[in-house]
């Protein structure tokens, strides 16, 4: 008898926790992080930050509005909607919103610690209150790259109750391991040194002479306005009025407003990029007032569109200069495979407020990468080195070509690394294990008879030089790692020959590449190939279907291009980007070297790389063009892409083609496979750069 109630017990207790445990679901999880190491738990008392996003509503109808605006051929071109139209469009119903703040408070969260918007929720509370809220745990978590860069995450998983789950999208703050992969800062001010003189320095005086854009162009008109986004990077305002001095821009023009953290004197910080950025937007768009918007520690571009969705009036022009691979944009949201929580799922969500944005006649520029096609922190690395065109195309190395650039890592479980084309991401983090490093010294010494050695180019990225072909290499095994190393060949199934980035492919952004500019000669595609330090970012998105305004342009690119990639390695239907490109090579920027003060002098001059470069400068371009349209009764650009593919259509002079080049390379490494750049759209840079004279003549026309 007393055993039968014992089971009675058993089974009532096992019961309960069942359907406890059904009446949940999981939300999220770090089981898929790659790039953080957790660390000891949170204090209960630690403050944190969450953005619950709310499920929408007419999303169809939302994009049927965003085109209409956005199409020039469109009655309602330019005809923008205020923000409180589109919350009344996307807001879910009170009733939702209802259900979801009586759970908050239900678990002690007051309305001082939440910030309730249309779509949206912010909270602001103590690990404590969260891990009670999730029912979960919260650690430190420190990224491998930068032992500077830490956040508080949950631990395992988090969950919500199951009649949550229709109305909310997710929630951001719990898992996200989203990097900053812009450079560090001395790699960013590094080029090639053999090739150096022979390319222009960039400068606003000289942007200005070589685009067409008169040197006394400035806004005048009040309403007008920019902005630049910034992630883990802040600007010197010492540097800034240093800038100023430099090139004689008036200290009066120049006006920035700062929202957001200020994160100087953090380990992770910078402050070369948003240096650059609010340089030559300021310096380009003059006198138009600007707003520097940064967001915190760990927060994506999901949390910039959120953010700057709040200002009202919102800014006219944004420019972005970050970018990640399209598909691990999941690490924002981390738990792939539940609630349907993955790349995509973010993607749209990211999409929606991009949509949201333009409607407000925003127009969002965001940089192409500085990759080219493959990428470097997210590539696979999968794909084959040119060892006889363009070994060690930074300059440096011992030889100048390869029999063999690459060799590949199986691991115990299956997984393949190579090296060193995956040195910036899966590979570099296996090679930060010594013991995996002294495996490959051990595979170059049995392979000594084909001189096999490790060389360093300028910027100390490591390059793979043999004397024998990859497939005459003597393959070692080291059987307590459980690991295999042989010389490198192809393998469509090992992983992608490119990594598109986000949100650079968002059809709803201009995306805008990279140029290089040689005394004398005519633009070039920016590569690492031919003396930059970056390549243009390009390609075709994975996700993201080609947008209806490119689809003429990118059919007759693909009937006409030579040396297209193999056809399995890109989707020919999807989203092609950049759509514009600039200069990008060798810019002037000021910095502060005050290490206890880096907003005041002293300071200097130095020149970097990169789209990032070009992105600002092509958005200051356009907030002159919105400038006399505003001056001019009419409705500022808005989401731009339907006009520019117009314009190149019926009248290709607004753009200087750039016919001369590829984006086969990364920051380091070339591979033989990519995209070249061709007589009208090419994925490499896109319609060319801006004639602003031809430009803004027929913008004027048009609107």
């Amino acid at each position: 008898m007393k055993i039968k109630i014992k089971s009675k017990i058993i089974f009532l207790l096992f019961f309960i926790v069942y359907i406890t445990g059904a009446k949940r679901l999981t939300i999220s999880s770090v089981e898929n992080r790659v790039n953080f190491i957790q660390k000891e738990f949170a204090q209960e008392d630690e403050q944190i930050q969450l953005k619950i996003f709310l499920k929408q509503r007419n999303l169809d109808i939302l994009e049927d509005k965003f085109w209409e605006v956005s199409n020039p051929k469109s009655k309602e071109y330019g005809k923008f909607i205020s923000l409180e139209e589109i919350n009344s469009l996307v807001a879910p119903s009170k009733e939702d919103l209802t259900v979801v703040l009586n759970w908050l408070k239900s678990n002690g969260i007051g309305n001082n610690e939440m910030m309730v918007h249309a779509d949206f929720i912010q909270l602001r509370i103590n690990v404590l209150k969260a891990s009670n809220l999730f029912e979960t745990e919260f650690a430190y978590y420190e990224s491998i790259r930068n032992s500077m860069d830490q956040r508080i995450r949950i631990v395992e998983s988090a969950s919500i109750p199951k009649f949550l789950v229709n109305k909310i999208d997710f929630v951001l703050g719990l898992s996200d391991f989203i990097e900053d992969n812009k450079f560090m800062y001395d790699t960013m001010i590094r080029s090639r040194i053999d090739v150096e003189d022979s390319f222009v320095t960039i400068t606003p005086p000289f942007i200005r002479s070589y685009y067409g854009i008169p040197l006394n162009q400035v806004g005048t008109n009040e309403n007008n306005s920019i902005s630049v986004a910034s992630f883990n990077d802040f600007y010197s305002a010492g540097a800034l009025d240093y800038f100023g001095s430099q090139y004689n821009i008036d200290w009066s023009t120049i006006r920035v407003n700062n929202s957001g953290p200020n994160c100087f004197g953090l380990g992770y910080c910078g402050q070369a990029e948003s240096d650059l950025d609010i340089q030559y937007i300021t310096a380009i768009g003059n006198n138009i007032s600007a707003l520097f918007l940064s967001s915190g520690n760990g927060e994506w571009v999901l949390d910039w569109a959120a953010s700057i969705q709040l200002f009202n009036p919102i800014p006219k022009i944004a420019s972005i200069s970050y970018s990640w691979a399209e598909l691990e944009q999941c690490q924002a949201t981390s738990f792939c495979p539940t609630l349907g929580i993955d790349s995509e799922v973010y993607i749209q969500r990211s999409n929606v407020e991009f949509q949201k944005i333009g409607l407000r006649g925003t127009t969002i520029f965001v940089s192409s990468g500085d990759d080219g096609a493959t990428s470097y922190y997210t590539t696979s690395g999968n794909c084959p080195l040119d060892g006889l065109n363009n070994y060690c195309p930074l300059g440096g190395c011992n030889h100048t070509i390869t029999q063999c650039p690459s060799i590949t890592i199986i691991q115990a479980n299956g997984s393949l690394a190579f090296f060193p084309n995956g040195m910036g991401a899966n590979t570099g983090i296996l090679l930060s294990n010594h013991s995996f490093v002294d495996a490959v010294n051990e595979f170059i010494q049995i392979n000594s008879q084909c001189n096999v050695a490790i060389e360093e180019d300028y910027s100390f990225n490591p390059h793979l030089y043999s004397s024998c072909s990859c497939e005459d290499l003597i393959t070692t095994t080291n059987t307590e790692l459980g690991i295999k190393i042989l010389g490198y060949s192809f393998d469509e199934s090992a992983g992608s020959l490119f990594s598109p980035q986000y949100p650079t492919s968002s059809p709803y952004v201009t995306s805008v590449g990279a140029t290089q500019i040689i005394t004398n000669e005519p633009e070039i595609v920016c590569s690492s190939s031919t003396g930059a330090a970056v390549t243009s970012g390009g390609g075709f998105a994975v996700t993201q279907s080609q947008p209806f305004y490119q689809a003429t342009a990118v059919a007759k690119y693909l009937e006409t291009a030579n040396n297209l990639p193999p056809s399995f390695s890109f989707g020919p239907t999807k989203r092609a980007y950049p759509d514009v490109s600039l200069v990008a090579h060798k810019y002037s920027i000021s910095y502060s070297s005050n290490d206890s003060s880096l907003d005041n002098c002293p300071c200097g001059l130095m020149n970097v790389d990169g789209t990032s470069a070009s992105t600002p400068t092509v958005a200051g371009i356009f907030a002159l063009i919105n400038d006399k349209l505003l001056s001019a009764g009419k409705s500022q650009l808005g989401f731009l892409n339907p006009l520019l593919y117009q314009a190149a259509q019926e009248q290709p002079n607004v753009f200087n083609d750039i016919v001369t080049g590829n984006i086969n390379c990364n920051r380091a490494y070339c591979c033989q496979y990519g995209f070249s750049a061709a007589v009208g759209y090419d994925p490499a840079t896109g319609l060319g750069s801006i004639n602003f004279p031809n430009m803004e003549q027929y913008i004027l026309n048009i609107k």
